[in-house]
C-alpha cells in the first residue's frame, strides 16, 4: 500500500510525504524496512535522482551472447538424437537468456549525501521509484522552505559561544 501525502496536519514532525509496507518519508527522516534497515536524516540529504540503472551493460551482452550459442548448440544435440542433453541445454539457455535480458534495467532511487557515499535504492517498478523520487524531492523542499514571520530561521545558534577563549 503505497499513500502519498503533502499537507496532513500542521505540526511539521508528523507530516508523512510517502508510506510504503517498507518505506516512510516523514518531515524529519526516512526510514526503510526490511532489507535495507537503516534510517537517513533528511537535512544530510541535498539531492535525490530516479531512473533506470544500465551499469554492467557489457557483462549483459556477454551473458546473451553465451545463451544464444547455448541454444543453438541445444538444439543441434536435439536434432543428433541426444535429446535429453540438448533439452536441457536449450532450457537453461533460454532461462539465462531470459534473466539477462528481464535485469536489463533496473529502476532506482539514488539519495545524494554530497560526496563519494551516496544510496542506491533499487526496485522493482519504475513508478514506485518515481513516487519516492518526487516524496522526498517535497519534503527536502518544505524542510528547506523559509519560516514563518516572528519564528527564528535557526533553532540553534550557528556558532556556540566557545568553551576556550583567550581573553
Amino acid at each position: 500500500m503505497r499513500r502519498v501525502t503533502f499537507n496532513q496536519s500542521e505540526d511539521d514532525s508528523s507530516k508523512i510525504y510517502y508510506y510504503d509496507d517498507k518505506i516512510t518519508v516523514t518531515q524529519e527522516m526516512i526510514t526503510l524496512g526490511e532489507p535495507y534497515n537503516q534510517v537517513f536524516n533528511l537535512a544530510t540529504i541535498y539531492g535525490v535522482s530516479h531512473g533506470k540503472d544500465t551499469s554492467g551493460t557489457f557483462g549483459r551482452l556477454l551473458w546473451c551472447f553465451i545463451a544464444f550459442f547455448g541454444l543453438l548448440f541445444g538444439s543441434i544435440l536435439f536434432f543428433k538424437d541426444w535429446h535429453l542433453t540438448g533439452g536441457i541445454s536449450v532450457f537453461v539457455s533460454a532461462f539465462i537468456l531470459w534473466a539477462a535480458i528481464h535485469n536489463s534495467a533496473r529502476p532506482f532511487v539514488e539519495l545524494k549525501f554530497g560526496g563519494l557515499n551516496n544510496q542506491m535504492l533499487y526496485f522493482k517498478k519504475m513508478d514506485e521509484a518515481e513516487a519516492l523520487s518526487v516524496a522526498i524531492k517535497f519534503a527536502i523542499q518544505s524542510k528547506n522552505t523559509p519560516p514563518n514571520p516572528g519564528q527564528n530561521v535557526y533553532p540553534v545558534p550557528i556558532f556556540p559561544n566557545p568553551v576556550l577563549s583567550r581573553n
